[in-house]
């Protein structure tokens, strides 16, 4: 079994774009009632960027309508979304799949 440093190094070297991938973190609703601009802003956890995207396009005008309820005022409409995105961390995501192989290997070599 290869080791996890040349198998990091290895992964490195045939990706010129290491930890370069980008994911949407969250979506900042920005909604508007008649005198004011308002912002609510919503966490991606676990979805794609795209079911992500979907639902909260979907979702804005409910999410906008409980802000307003709870900032005490009259939701009008939603004005825009913003997506704020962040590096997604490929050394923790291959440490996680190099675990599981070895774990996987293991069990091959013990027949567990």
């Amino acid at each position: 079994m290869i080791g996890y440093a040349e198998a990091l190094r290895r992964a490195k070297a045939s990706k010129s774009d290491w930890n370069a991938e980008e994911r949407i973190s969250k979506a900042v609703i920005t909604w508007v009632d008649s005198d004011w601009e308002y912002e609510v802003e919503v966490e991606n956890e676990g979805m794609t960027d795209s079911e992500f995207r979907a639902w909260v396009e979907e979702q804005a005008e409910e999410l906008a309508r409980e802000a307003a309820e709870k900032e005490g005022t009259t939701f009008e409409e939603v004005d825009r979304i913003d997506y704020e995105y962040e590096t997604i961390d490929d050394d923790a995501a291959f440490r996680d799949a190099y675990e599981a192989y070895a774990e996987f290997e293991w069990e091959c070599r013990t027949g567990r």
